[in-house]
């Protein structure tokens, strides 16, 4: 029973760290970056993400010494130690009672679960060594005319543009299967609006009625990612509105940091995947 517990503590301990991290992100008014720095780290938990930024915010690439090693690269004398946790599966044993043969017997059960421990990684630019190639493919967003169409084409449902009154830009509506987007806007706006619906089409499973808060912070966070990825500045996917749906709190945040992350790097790679399909078609024909 003291091992569990023990268990239990460490990983309070460890969640709270990375409340506490996330917080100060927050408070910093840091959010935009972090989920801009997050893009380079899709083998990384969430959670590591938050961890990783809150010591070294302009860190690119991390391993451990061991796999920088490998890689042919060594650490500078004055590397600076980027702490995460890494999961450790464990298991232990328990006695239950189970029907069997509409009899009560009693059987050995295994529970597993994951323990963790602090391990130590180090960022690019602390070695020195051989080169690395870092392949990036990205959609040539020089012209956001030409980002537009080709989200219109990537997009799961027909989009259309129409007047929309007051501050809305706007829509996806589920029940119609379609996009609406302002017509008077900006190409920049267009598309960025235009991210944000694809994501609520997609990847928002949220009850809108009941859950409005949590689908807004998810897909705002989404569409800021991808877009970043693609060298769109977008200033719908601000700071400030994807707090504000949050009500300022960070475990709302970390509870959807997994699901943010998982389905920002799907969309990232739909969006590579289909650009490189037109291209193939564009030369083929």
């Amino acid at each position: 029973m003291k091992r569990k517990s023990n268990k239990g503590n460490k990983t309070k301990e460890i969640f709270d760290r990375v409340v506490e991290k996330l917080q100060t992100i927050i408070d910093n008014g840091d959010y935009e970056k972090f989920l801009k720095f997050q893009k380079n780290f899709r083998g990384y938990s969430f959670n590591n993400l938050i961890l990783i930024y809150s010591q070294f915010p302009d860190a690119t690439k991390v391993a451990g010494k061991a796999k920088w090693q490998k890689l042919k690269r060594e650490l500078t004398e004055d590397a600076k130690k980027i702490w995460i946790v890494a999961p450790i599966p464990r298991h232990y044993q328990k006695k239950v009672k189970a029907i069997e043969d509409d009899e009560e017997v009693e059987k050995i059960e295994t529970i597993e679960y994951n323990a963790y421990r602090y391990v130590y990684v180090y960022d690019i630019s602390q070695t020195t060594g051989e080169d690395i190639p870092l392949q990036c493919q990205e959609i040539n967003c020089d012209d956001m005319s030409y980002f537009y169409e080709k989200l219109k084409a990537f997009s799961n449902v027909p989009v259309f543009e129409e007047d929309l009154s007051g501050s809305l830009k706007g829509y996806f509506s589920p029940n119609d299967s379609k996009i609406v987007i302002k017509k008077d806007l900006s190409q920049n706006d267009k598309a960025a609006v235009l991210l944000h619906e694809i994501a609520h089409s997609l990847y928002d499973d949220f009850d809108y009625s009941k859950d409005r808060d949590l689908s807004e912070v998810f897909v705002e966070s989404v569409a800021y990612i991808v877009a970043d990825h693609f060298g769109l500045d977008t200033s719908t996917c601000s700071f400030n509105y994807i707090i504000k749906w949050a009500n300022g709190e960070p475990k709302t945040v970390i509870d959807l940091g997994s699901k943010i992350q998982k389905c920002a790097n799907q969309y990232i790679e739909k969006l590579e995947k289909f650009e490189m399909q037109e291209q193939e078609l564009e030369l083929a024909a």
